[in-house]
């Protein structure tokens, strides 16, 4: 499960907590997906080890790991905030021209992703081993033949859960965060009645939630336009992290606030409702920005580096280590083969980094700046908040 890994850079927001944070969350959902490769993790086998296990991920804050949703709220909660806050900062490019840049900034990776996965698919991947005994360890990709329709649909971030043929399992989030911010910029309408935003972004919500009739489950719909009313679903993540930038200066906790507010992080992010995880990541993104320990804890190179190309390790993580467990299956335990193949998507990533993201950031940027010159009429910025 799984990106918006945000998977975009923090765009000039010098807020590196926030990065880092990005990054934490992107090998949360690594940890997820190797999980997921060593099959059904409900059981308990009676070992001290096993019961620990099994209280961890179901009866504490480590349940998040299980389930992988909360790491791709957060990452919808924290490009609306970064997002918003560069727009209040820099000013509106105007609806085309942002909206412009988002396609080629999200697009160019999931189109590379998409043709990395066929790539990998022709190259070491058995149908008769995915169709059977993989058949639980595979992630839900690869499971018919990749094909031009296939290629397509998901470069287009138009896929459906009746679709048979998966070739990224994470793009599913990358279409609800692509189409949510594509008319970001008319959050600034909204700059004084922030309140009148979240109200329609919880309607949208809830209209999303009664039409799906899956709420804190819901991923993609069943057809097309299923698919749309899961994006309207999602309106309230994105409206909570640009509420949040909208809102102004963040307010200096003191000490018990951050101990409380901690607390709250690490109850809500547990839970399997996705509107307490909203919650919890407005908390965590105004806490990562308090001075002090954590603050600086974020500010830890590694973690930074992890940051800056987490959207590139949420695009191709999956695929190198299916590709992996079918290069070294029946020769390396399947848990030698998860934890082997999370540290070569790790080793991946910066590639993938170097050749597709960031000359697609680059290529997004120059794109935007031209579109702004040549267009004329842009949305007015709202001044930035004090």
């Amino acid at each position: 499960m799984a990106n918006t890994l945000n998977h975009t850079a923090l765009h000039g927001s010098r807020l590196p907590e926030l990065d880092a944070l990005r990054g934490v969350a992107a090998l949360v959902v690594l940890v997820h997906h190797a999980l997921v490769m060593l099959g059904p993790i409900d059981l308990i086998d009676g070992t001290l080890i096993g019961r620990a296990t099994h209280t961890l991920l179901n009866f504490s804050f480590f349940r998040l790991i299980k389930f992988g949703r909360g790491p791709v709220l957060f990452f919808f909660v924290l490009s609306g905030y970064v997002l918003t806050r560069a727009l209040l900062k820099n000013g509106s490019p105007g609806l085309l021209a942002f909206a412009v840049q988002r396609c080629v900034r999200l697009l160019i990776p999931v189109t590379a992703s998409v043709l990395l996965s066929c790539t990998l698919y022709y190259l070491v991947a058995d149908p008769l081993l995915l169709q059977g005994p993989l058949d639980n360890h595979s992630l839900t990709i690869w499971s018919k033949p990749p094909d031009v329709a296939a290629v397509l649909r998901e470069v287009a971030l138009l896929q459906t859960n009746q679709d048979l043929t998966r070739l990224n399992n994470v793009l599913w989030s990358l279409a609800h965060e692509w189409r949510l911010t594509l008319l970001l910029p008319l959050v600034l309408l909204f700059h004084n009645r922030i309140w009148l935003m979240l109200a329609l972004a919880t309607a949208a919500t809830g209209f999303g939630a009664m039409f799906s009739a899956d709420e804190n489950f819901v991923m993609l719909g069943a057809e097309l336009h299923g698919s749309i009313v899961a994006t309207v679903y999602f309106a309230l993540s994105i409206a909570s992290g640009a509420a949040l930038a909208l809102a102004g200066r963040l307010p200096a906790l003191s000490r018990e606030q951050r101990i409380a507010a901690s607390i709250g992080v690490v109850m809500l992010a547990g839970m399997t409702a996705d509107l307490a995880v909203y919650l919890a990541s407005v908390l965590l993104i105004v806490l990562a920005q308090q001075p002090g320990r954590f603050q600086q804890m974020l500010r830890w190179r590694p973690l930074l580096w992890l940051g800056r190309v987490s959207f590139s390790l949420y695009l191709i993580h999956s695929l190198i280590m299916v590709a992996w467990l079918c290069l070294l299956y029946e020769m390396l335990p399947v848990w030698a083969i998860a934890v082997s193949g999370a540290l070569l998507a790790l080793l991946a990533t910066p590639v993938f980094f170097r050749c597709i993201e960031r000359p697609s950031r680059d290529l997004a940027k120059a794109v935007e700046r031209r579109l702004v010159r040549t267009l004329p009429g842009k949305v007015a910025a709202a001044p930035a908040p004090p």
